[in-house]
């Protein structure tokens, strides 16, 4: 979803032109006129902002530089002031696009970053068993793997050295925290898992092996 544009202008007379355009619109759209007592503060900071980096502006144009640094200065004020109105507007709009378009300030779209692709199969998982609280659990965790869509888990309480022995026990969506309940206390088990990628399943952990409680 779009949120507002919070790369400020440099130039003095764009931000002027941003900062009147965003305090006009902001008081003026229907759906900013429930604000917070520090929306309204921040409205009037803004409107007392314009005003002095206006005059800034007028007088740094003698080129003395002792001017032009408190014109700087003034213009960094008037973008912080901006960044906390856009934080409000962004709130109030709960990604609502109209909403947004009302408020004058510039839009951005944000984009989701991707999961990582790999064409190669994916390095088997550390895994550790732990014994659950409950007498009997035992809880697998496979650390995450970058590119992993799922992870699958397989468990024996046979001899782990012969993969034949395995049967599964479930694909998870993630690798932690998996609960293992209803094994007898005194068996020994062993577990392994692997990842599931773009490419296929990965390559299976090394078995590790616990005796349930």
């Amino acid at each position: 979803m779009p949120k507002p544009k919070t790369a400020f202008p440099r130039n003095v007379f764009e931000l002027l032109t941003l900062a009147r355009r965003v305090k006009e619109s902001v008081f003026n759209s229907p759906h900013y006129q429930q604000r917070s007592a520090e929306f309204e503060q921040d409205l009037q900071r803004l409107s007392e902002g314009v005003d002095r980096l206006q005059k800034a502006r007028d007088e740094s144009q003698t080129r003395d530089t002792l001017k032009i640094a408190f014109r700087d200065k003034t213009r960094d004020e008037v973008c912080v002031i901006l960044g906390r109105i856009a934080k409000h507007v962004e709130l109030a709009a709960r990604s609502d696009l109209a909403v947004l378009q009302s408020s004058g300030f510039e839009l951005i779209a944000q984009v989701k970053a991707k999961r990582p692709l790999s064409s190669q199969p994916l390095p088997a998982p550390a895994l550790t068993v732990k014994h659950g609280r409950v007498s009997g659990t035992l809880v697998a965790n496979a650390k995450p793997v970058p590119g992993a869509a799922s992870y699958e888990f397989r468990i024996t309480d046979s001899d782990p050295t012969i993969s034949e022995n395995f049967r599964p026990f479930g694909t998870f969506a993630h690798g932690t925290h998996i609960t293992i309940p209803d094994r007898t206390p005194g068996r020994t088990y062993s577990v392994i898992a692997r990842c599931i990628g773009t490419a296929g399943p990965g390559a299976w952990s090394s078995p590790f092996t616990l005796m349930s409680l």
